[in-house]
C-alpha cells in the first residue's frame, strides 16, 4: 500500500511540473504583431516596397523573427520579407502571455543571422518554398522606430524600416 502511495505522489509531481513547463514554454514565445503606416522594405536591388503588417515572433529567449509584410502585385496576395535576429546579451523586446506578444522594449539591438523572402497568394497559400539564406546584420529598435538589416552571403542587401 506505502508502494502505491509513492507511485500516487510521483505521478501527481510529474504532471504539476510538467503543466509548470508548459506554461513557461508558452510564456516564452509568441507574436506581436501591428499594422504600421509607415512601413517599407527593399528586396535586394528592387525598389522599396510599401509594407503594411509588422510582425515579431519570440522563439526563444534571445531569437526574434522579424517580418516585413507588403503587398504583392495580385489583390490579396502578399510578400513578406522575415529576419532572423539573435540578441544573445539581452532579452527579446517582446512579453508574451499565452502565445500573444506585446512590445515591452523601446531600445533593442539583435544580429541577423538569416533571411527570407516569401509569396502567398489571394487566399493565404504558400507560392513556392521560402528562399532563405544566411545573413549578416543588424535589427534595431530605437523610440518605437523597427529597423532590419542584412548582406547574404552572394552580396544582395535586404533591409526593412517600421514605426511600431
Amino acid at each position: 500500500m506505502r508502494a502505491a502511495n509513492i507511485s500516487i505522489s510521483i505521478f501527481c509531481l510529474s504532471l504539476v511540473a510538467g503543466t509548470n513547463a508548459r506554461a513557461d514554454l508558452l510564456n516564452s514565445i509568441g507574436r506581436f504583431e501591428t499594422n504600421s503606416s509607415k512601413c517599407e522594405y527593399r528586396l535586394g536591388d528592387d525598389s522599396i516596397q510599401k509594407c503594411r503588417v509588422i510582425q515579431m515572433d519570440r522563439k526563444t529567449a534571445t531569437i526574434t523573427a522579424v517580418r516585413f509584410i507588403g503587398e504583392g502585385k495580385i489583390r490579396g496576395s502578399s510578400l513578406h520579407l522575415t529576419f532572423v535576429a539573435n540578441a544573445p546579451a539581452q532579452t527579446t523586446p517582446l512579453r508574451c502571455r499565452s502565445g500573444r506578444c506585446t512590445l515591452k522594449a523601446t531600445d533593442w539591438i539583435a544580429i541577423v543571422s538569416s533571411v527570407a523572402k516569401s509569396k502567398f497568394d489571394e487566399l493565404g497559400l504558400a507560392k513556392g518554398l521560402p528562399q532563405a539564406s544566411p545573413a549578416k546584420g543588424d535589427c534595431q529598435l530605437n523610440n518605437k522606430q523597427l529597423r532590419c538589416r542584412a548582406r547574404t552571403m552572394n552580396g544582395e542587401i535586404l533591409s526593412g524600416v517600421a514605426s511600431l
